[in-house]
């Protein structure tokens, strides 16, 4: 006597684990990318001051900092889940809708957030020694070479190098959203917000806390379409596998 094949359910615990996975990425991004300019302090840089010092010497100078750099580092693995979800809906043998775009924005983003990181930590750990020292010395002359540090044309070329990678990771992500439809839109405000990453930092402090909460409701939106997309189908031949 022949049995019926047991269906195998297990196929569909990798997608429920990728989306979870990749919707949590998506969610701890914006939320450090948020507390970079929120917890940032934002004294008055235009005149060396022992205020300005400390402010540089604090934890909240550190740890806002990080946040950004973990933030930026999420955005790969997050375009990653994204890449394999677009992969897992698109029917066997077939190209995956936005496949390509996806797997571009993974890499542009690892190589932007790995550059930036560079950057970020001489602003953390350089300036917050050199403002150190302008405590010890209670000279405030010493902040000078703030502007040295952060003016170093290498930096500045690997940093807006990779700002440049960030936003092309966002451009294409949108079009993988775009092309997948997922809603169509709605990878639109992330490209727009990872877009604007270089300008902002010129903007004041209230266009810089405006500009990460652009890019973590960009990232929330994100985790939400992929909340929403579907897992394979765990039915086998009408019967329910269970």
């Amino acid at each position: 006597m022949m049995t019926r094949p047991t269906p195998d359910t297990r196929a569909s615990a990798p997608a429920r684990g990728t989306v979870a996975l990749t919707a949590t990425g998506a969610v701890s991004a914006a939320v450090l990318l948020l507390l970079f300019p929120v917890l940032r302090p934002w004294p008055d840089e235009s005149v060396p001051s022992l205020a300005l010092a400390e402010a540089f010497a604090s934890d909240r100078w550190v740890l806002a900092h990080l946040c950004g750099i973990a933030g930026l580092g999420l955005l790969a693995p997050t375009f990653l889940g994204l890449r394999a979800l677009l992969r897992g809906g698109a029917a066997p043998g077939a190209a995956a809708p936005g496949g390509r775009a996806a797997t571009a924005a993974v890499v542009t983003a690892w190589v932007g957030a790995a550059l930036c990181a560079l950057y970020f930590g001489a602003e953390i750990f350089g300036i917050r020694t050199i403002a150190q020292a302008a405590l010890r010395a209670q000279d405030p002359a010493l902040l000078s070479d703030v502007d040295v540090l952060r003016e170093q044309p290498a930096a500045m070329t690997l940093f807006g190098l990779g700002l440049a990678l960030v936003a092309a990771a966002g451009l294409l992500a949108a079009v993988a959203l775009w092309r997948a439809g997922r809603p169509r839109w709605v990878g639109v405000p992330l490209a727009v917000g990872l877009l604007l990453y270089l300008p902002q930092f010129f903007g004041t402090p209230a266009v810089r806390v405006g500009h990460g909460v652009l890019v973590a409701a960009g990232l929330l939106l994100v985790a939400w379409a992929v909340w929403r997309a579907p897992v394979p189908d765990t039915t086998t031949a009408g019967h329910p596998a269970g």
